[in-house]
Order: C-alpha cells, then structure tokens, then sequence
C-alpha cells in the first residue's frame, strides 16, 4: 500500500491564516487535480483533494512516491504564495497504510473540530465524486474512498454518534448561549445560504432564537433558505441596515475574499445604541476581517475560536471512540484485502503474459528451424508449449495467491518480479 500518498494540513497543526491560503473551493478542485497529475506524467496517477474548514489534503496513488510528494508539496506552495520549505514544516506526509487510515479516521469524524460531527462524511463523498468527475480518481483511490465512506455510515449508525447531533452548528448554539443566555428576543443574521448557513440557522431556531435575516449573493438563494426557517432575506447590498438590527452574524460564504469589512462593523455599531455584537466566521477563506475584533462591543469568533468552547462541551465517551476505532480498523483491514487482491491480480496477469511472449516466441523459432509443418503439426507443438507454460506457473501463481507469513506485500512482490525478470 505504499504507494498511496496523502500531503495535507488541518487545524490541529496549521492556524487559519494558512489554511485559508490552502483552502480549495468546489470550483477549483478539477483544475487542481489536472495540475497535480500534469505534474506526474510518466505515471499511471490517481488523485483526489477533499478541502474543507479544517483542512486541505491531497490523496495520490503513484508509482514513486518521493517524486509525487515533491511535486504536491510544491503545488501546493504556490498556490499558497509560500516557499515550499515553509509550507512543508506545517504540512503532514502519510504513507501507506497510516494515509489509509486517516481517510477512515476523517470519514469517521475523528479528525474533526467537533469530534463525530456529521457534515464532513458528505464532504469526503464530495471529495470523491469531484475527483471522479475529473477523471482522476482512479479504481483503487475509488476504493479508498469507497470504503472511508463506509466507515463513517458504520460509525453513524452503529455507534452512539449517530443519535447525538455533534456539529459546528451545535457549537455555535452553545456560544450564542454563552453570550445571551436568552435568545427569545435576539436576531441572527447568517451572511451565506450555503449547506452551513443551513444547518446553522436550523440549530439556532429549535434552540428559540427570535428571528434570522437572511443575506446573499444570489438573492433567491436567500430567499429560499428565509422561506424555510421562517426567516426573512435581504439583498447583500442591504448588510449595513441588516447588521444594525442583528444580534448574532454568521458567516459562511465561499466567497475568495473578505466580505465583513471592519469600517461596515464601525458604522453599524454606531447606530447600535451600545448593544454588543456576537460575529462567527466559519468560512475559509474567512469572511470577516480579522481588525473586526478591535471594534468596541464585538466580539469576533473565528472557527479556530470554536475548539476551546468544543473542547469543554462536547467530549466524546472513551468507549465510543475505541468502538469507532474498531469500525475503521475493519473497514482498513477489508481494503487492504482488497488492494491485495487486486495487487495479486495485476502480477499474475503481467507473469502470464511474460510467459506466453516467451513460449510463442520459442514456437516461432522452434518452426522456423525444424522445416515444413503441416496444420495438424503445428496446431500439437502449440498446444504442447502452451500446455507446458500453464504447468509450469501453476505453482507459482498459487504461492501467490497464498498468505505470507513474514513478508509484506510490497517485499513478495518484489521478489516476484526479481525470480521472473519483471523488472
């Protein structure tokens, strides 16, 4: 398995600043991929890019994996505008098995800021289905992903995770309490009507907000989102009274670029009347302009902000998390039989056909030397070597086939090759 890739980097190890410069939109994912596999072109690449709040990474299945590596990384450092030697230090490199397994692990929600949240299962199918769209995903990067989604269902629904509603939008209920301990009387105003903004908006109503505004670039996105919730939308170019008004902002665009700036957050606070002002920025790229937080009477949360309220309010039970390790280790140990058996495939096909190059050219020679044939002649000498040929790798394509203690599949392989000159 070792020759699947993953380069990535999440909010455990790298802040927002850079993740939002290594943050990949749905719309710039194909063009990515295509990048990365130009990249590699004496290879038979697979590559996938799962980008979210928390993290970017990139999945490749290569034949050499230190030439891939270096040609990611550097990708990657010039989308981010970094020297690839900076960007490697915050940057994880697995391998192998261990990539394997942190795709089950993020699938899982393990790798999450809210551990066991459930929008990132979607993610990773979106993930899956953008690389396949592209054509770049590959039958064994199929696989992975294939089974990483089944883990996370498995984990969903045979674990207590499933029932417990753990979200981003659960957190960011739990700090609007935090800041107004009622919210009967308050007003939300979500900048974004993405998927998010959605489930965000519907944690805040069944948790009794009053009332939730609803702003975004295409109005009738808004108006959709408004109509669902029972809230009302508004143009973008409308913010500055919105603002006013509001108690509560979240923002959640896909937007490249600020779209909060720190002088509409002055103004709108000015015609406030001294009401404090709670801002959530759960995009990345983010949305709000950092210098918000400078403001008088704003508070500014971005969704690095969020793991200390998670940390404290949303632990998981040991329990839970060994029973969701058992459930990718199983799912693990079923691609790995398959990639073995997949692998075993493709090297018993490749002796087989070694094998034939070589016993029809014997026949050739064998013809040419020995004089005239007639058909029946020729038709016996054919069936002859042929016969032999299947005789003879018969035992070894069963050793194949057979387990090996000691050795990995990597090493028999290797040794495959080596004993029939497929190297």
């Amino acid at each position: 398995m070792n020759s699947l890739l993953l380069i990535g980097l999440n909010h455990r190890l790298a802040p927002v600043e850079l993740r939002e410069r290594v943050a990949f939109s749905s719309e710039r994912i194909t063009a990515a991929l295509h990048h990365i596999v130009a990249r590699l072109p004496q290879q038979d690449v697979q590559a996938a890019i799962l980008s979210t709040c928390n993290r970017s990474e990139v999945y490749v299945w290569t034949s050499d994996a230190c030439l891939a590596s270096q040609q990611v990384i550097s990708f990657l450092a010039e989308y981010a505008s970094y020297k690839p030697e900076e960007l490697s230090e915050k940057l994880y490199l697995l391998q192998g098995e261990a990539a394997a397994h942190h795709l089950m692990s993020v699938a899982a929600g393990l790798d999450s800021l809210v551990i066991g949240e459930d929008e990132i299962l979607g993610q990773v199918k979106d993930a899956y289905q953008i690389a396949q769209s592209a054509g770049t995903c590959g039958v064994t990067l199929s696989a992975l992903f294939q089974y990483a989604i089944h883990a996370g269902k498995r984990v969903r629904s045979e674990t207590e995770i499933g029932c417990l509603r753990r979200s981003v939008a659960a957190v960011v209920v739990a700090l609007a309490k935090d800041t107004f301990p009622s919210l009967s009387h308050r007003t939300a105003l979500l900048i974004g009507a993405g998927k998010i903004s959605a489930l965000t908006a519907r944690a805040l109503v069944q948790a009794g907000l009053h009332f939730i505004l609803v702003a975004n670039r295409t109005f009738e996105r808004a108006q959709k989102l408004a109509h669902s919730i029972g809230g009302q939308a508004v143009h973008f170019d409308a913010l500055s009274e919105s603002l006013v008004q509001a108690d509560i902002v979240i923002c959640s665009t896909g937007a490249p670029h600020i779209v909060l700036h720190y002088q509409t957050i002055q103004q709108a606070m000015a015609a406030r009347a001294e009401r404090p002002l709670l801002i959530i920025d759960l995009a990345v790229p983010r949305d709000a302009d950092p210098a918000i937080a400078n403001v008088p009477q704003v508070t500014l949360v971005d969704i690095d902000d969020l793991e200390k309220l998670v940390q404290r309010d949303f632990p998981l039970a040991i329990s839970t998390r060994q029973r969701i390790e058992e459930i990718i280790s199983e799912e693990l140990a079923h691609f790995s039989k398959w990639l073995g058996l997949r692998r075993n495939a493709e090297l018993i096909q490749q002796i087989q056909k070694h094998a034939q190059n070589i016993c029809e050219e014997q026949i050739r020679k064998t013809l040419r030397r020995a004089g005239d044939f007639n058909a029946e002649q020729i038709q016996a000498i054919q069936t002859l070597a042929h016969a032999l040929t299947s005789q003879l790798l018969h035992k070894p394509i069963q050793w194949i086939k057979s387990p090996h203690d000691g050795l990995s599949e990597e090493e028999v392989e290797s040794l495959v090759r080596d004993f029939f000159g497929l190297n």
